[in-house]
Order: structure tokens, then sequence, then C-alpha cells
């Protein structure tokens, strides 16, 4: 006699059976969920310090307290009376000595603005700041205005020589041009700010390299005139203040000698340093003459370096630009990256664009984030922040500093659920746990009652 086939729906007769498998069946999906090589349960970063209580000292000097230092700082205060010095070219006409009567005098229209047409020979002031002139001894006009010159020379001619008489002196002077002062500029921030690297789905393994588009470096040689002679014109003929590329800070070079770069207390001797911003109440670190810029100087806007922060765990790997003027905190830092915030674990840079794509009870959000901060002398300390916490309190949102490794792990207790949801979809054991039936799931042959 044939024993009859045990279908799903006969074993609603044995209840001790059906919640014998019932259990094996939780049993062998929190074993195999457990057994599954968790990340978290594994996370060499677990341990950290909870964020609201890291000391003062290791959060650094916030980027906000920082504000642009007046523009006018850069520049020179104009100066009404210009004032004569080496490289200046005068015109002048004096009668009978430069020029005579009745001659058409030359004359010179100055392609620099603001000037205005020049009237006489040209005469080069010459080192040291004199001028020479026929019959006459060399006369001193340094630092004098137009005007001066102007009574030396007649002084010259009228009453230290007695060449012409005073009443009958007649002269012209002009400014046929002023002296200029050649500046070279070197300039690496003009490379477009890098937006950050990731690695491509699925590409495990790859390296990302710091991206250093953003160290461009361009040369400009000038020949900015007297009065023009400053920072803030360099860099307005050069591109203007330095972009996020740059260090917003400039350097002059002036003067250099070897033997200052031997030793540390003389090697930024002949370095100055202008902040562009500075905190408040901070004195400035410069005066007016050290934004004045000479013959052979070197106006330096250098790249901005190490200013990265990093990322791992669910988030990917990837390396991501600080912004130079403004405070990145880890909640601003995890949607800059597009990481999963409160959004059912979909990340659009981690694991091909998403690693939640539905079915069962949902997926649970990443609320575990470490920090892993470079301290001096080689040390290290890592930061715990609780998502969760971070967006009620602004106590947990810990700015990120360069250097920075944020890692993005689930809480195990997340990790456990989201392993139950993905690896099984609960599309077998759940309506064994929810119906306490196998009506449609099994057809088991060859058991059941004679």
């Amino acid at each position: 006699m044939n024993r009859p086939s045990l279908t799903v729906g006969n074993l609603n007769m044995f209840p001790r059976f059906q919640h014998r498998l019932r259990a094996i069946a939780i049993g062998l999906a929190c074993w195999a969920s457990l057994s599954t090589g968790c990340a978290q349960l594994t996370n060499p970063a677990i341990d950290g310090v909870p964020a609201r209580r890291v000391p003062e000292e290791y959060l650094g000097t916030p980027r906000d307290a920082y504000k642009p230092i007046p523009l006018d700082l850069l520049r020179q205060k104009p100066n009404k009376n210009y004032t004569l010095d080496q490289g200046d070219i005068l015109g002048l006409y004096i009668d009978k000595i430069l020029g005579e009567q009745g001659q058409t005098l030359p004359f010179r229209i100055s392609e620099q603005q603001g000037l205005p047409p020049a009237i006489g020979f040209p005469i080069p002031v010459q080192e040291g700041g004199i001028v020479i002139l026929p019959s006459v001894d060399p006369i001193d006009v340094k630092g004098k205005t137009l005007r001066e010159a102007q009574d030396l020379i007649r002084e010259a001619y009228t009453v230290k020589k007695q060449i012409i008489q005073a009443d009958k002196f007649r002269m012209v002077a002009t400014l046929m041009q002023p002296r200029t002062y050649q500046i070279l500029v070197v300039r690496e921030d003009s490379g477009q700010m890098p937006t950050g690297t990731a690695n491509p789905a699925a590409s495990f393994g790859s390296v990302v390299i710091n991206n250093q588009s953003a160290k461009s470096a361009n040369g400009y040689a000038l020949f900015l005139p007297a009065g023009e002679n400053d920072i803030l014109n360099a860099l307005s003929r050069t591109g203007g203040l330095p972009g996020e590329g740059g260090k917003a800070e400039i350097i002059i070079q002036r003067n250099t000698n070897p033997t200052d770069l031997a030793s540390p207390a003389t090697a930024n001797k002949s370095f100055i340093r202008v902040p562009l911003k500075l905190k408040a109440g901070e004195p400035w670190p410069f005066d007016e003459e050290d934004i004045l810029l000479k013959d052979g100087d070197i106006v330096y806007v250098e790249s901005r370096k190490t200013e990265y922060f990093y990322t791992a765990g669910l988030i990917g790997v990837g390396q991501y630009p600080l912004p130079r003027d403004s405070d990145l905190d880890v909640i601003e830092a995890i949607s800059m990256v597009r990481g999963p915030l409160l959004n059912g674990a979909y990340s659009q840079t981690a694991f091909g664009g998403g690693f939640a794509a539905g079915g069962g009870l949902g997926n649970p959000n990443p609320t575990f984030v470490t920090i892993l901060r470079r301290l001096e002398n080689d040390r290290q300390l890592n930061i715990r922040v609780d998502v969760v916490r971070a967006l009620r309190d602004p106590r947990e949102r810990i700015r990120l500093l360069p250097g920075d490794l944020m890692v993005m792990q689930w809480t195990p207790a997340e990790a456990v659920a989201n392993y139950f949801n993905y690896k099984f979809r609960y599309n077998f054991f759940s309506p064994i746990i929810r119906q306490g039936s196998l009506n449609g799931i099994l057809n088991l042959d060859g058991f059941g009652p004679p």
C-alpha cells in the first residue's frame, strides 16, 4: 500500500513539528546573519571619544572666526603730491638752455591714465635722485615734488651760477613718465578647485591619488608705476584675490641671500607674509612699508596643501576638499559626499549608487560615524559621532579638519537588522513567523501517517 503524500496543508495536523521548524528557522537566520562577517563587529575604529566630550584643544580653530581684512590695507594711500626719485623722466623747457624762444616745444601724450600731456625735453632722474642739466651742478630732486624741483632748478641758474637773470628766467617742468617697478607675480591658485574623488562602484582596492589640479602655477612680469606699486594692484592685474585653490595669504620675497636659508632664525628674514584673513581683535602683522613693492620683488600666492578629508566605510572610499573660508561639520560632510543620511541607507557614492533596494521590512539608517584625527607626535584621536544625536545636538556636529578620515558604519543592532533584511529579505522565513503555517511554502512527499 502506497504511503499518502504529505502536503503543506496537512502540516496543520502536526503542531509540535510546526513549532519546532519555526524555532529552527529563526535560529538559522540569526546564526547566518551573525556569521557573515559584519564589518561593524570587526570595525577597528569602533572605540572612540564621544564628539561632545572632545577637549577644546583638539577641535581646531573655527574657520568662520577669520574675517577678511580691509582691502585698502593692501594699497598705498593716494598721494596727491607726487615725489621724484630715480627712474622718473621729467619734461623740461628752459629758455636759451633747453630750447629757444619761439621754438615749437616737444610734447608727449602719456599712455598712463591720470597723467596730463608732458611738455619739454626728456630729462631722466638718475641714480641717487639727481638731474644733470647744462652749465650747472647736479641737482638733487629725490623726494621733491615737481614744484619743489622747479624751484631748485631756478635757483641753480639764477642764484648759484647766475647764468640767467631772475626776471628773464622762463621754464616749464612736467612729469613726462613716472618711474616703474619690475615685479614678478607667481600664482599657484589659478587651477580649478577639485570637487573630490571617490572610487567607482565595485572597484575596491583602487588607489585614490591626491588631486593636484588646483596647483597650476602661472607667472606674470609687471611694470607697476610709482603710486601703484603695492600688493592690491599686483593682484588685481593678475586675476584678483587668491581663489579657493590658493592660501589666503600673500608672500613677498625680497633680497634673499643663500646664507639666510642656512639657519631657521634667518630663514624668514627676506620673507614678508601678509595674511588676507585675521581673527577679530588680532593686530595687523604688517604695515604700509611691507605692502609697498620694490624692483625685483616676487609676489607669491601659494596653493593650498593637505586641505582634504577622506571617507571610508558605508560612504565609500574617497578624497574631498575642505572649504577654505568656512567650516564643514560631520553632517554637512556626509551630505556633500552624498552619503546615506536618513534615507534608508541609500548612498549615491558607495556600492554602485545604493546598497538598499527595498523589500523586506526596510533598511536601517547607519548612524555610527568615527572620525580618525591625526595629532602631533604621530598620535591619533578617534572621535565617535552619533548621527541621530548630531541632528538634534549641535555639540555632536564636530567640524572636520584637514587630514580627517570619516568612517561610517552601522551600529551592531543596525547591522543585525540589516543582515536579516538584506540577506534573507524575510521572503522565506517571515511567513513562517507571521502566519504560523507553511502553506504555499513547502511540498514534502513521503512524510505523514500511513
